[in-house]
């Protein structure tokens, strides 16, 4: 049985963060902006959309 036991171990990092609009405008599809994490070799590390914001 695997019980979790909190970190290991956590750094900071550079990374590059782009912030985009994204969606047309409408009740489906809001206007947004949405959050990219990107290394400096131009690989995508994470996204945050802020509509998952606006639905919690």
């Amino acid at each position: 049985m695997v019980r979790p036991r909190g970190t290991d171990k956590a750094e900071v990092i550079q990374v590059i963060k782009t912030t985009s609009l994204l969606g047309e405008g409408t009740e489906k599809d809001p206007v947004r902006q949405i959050y990219q994490y990107w290394d400096f070799k131009g690989n995508l590390l994470a996204n945050h959309d802020t509509l998952e914001d606006a639905e919690d």
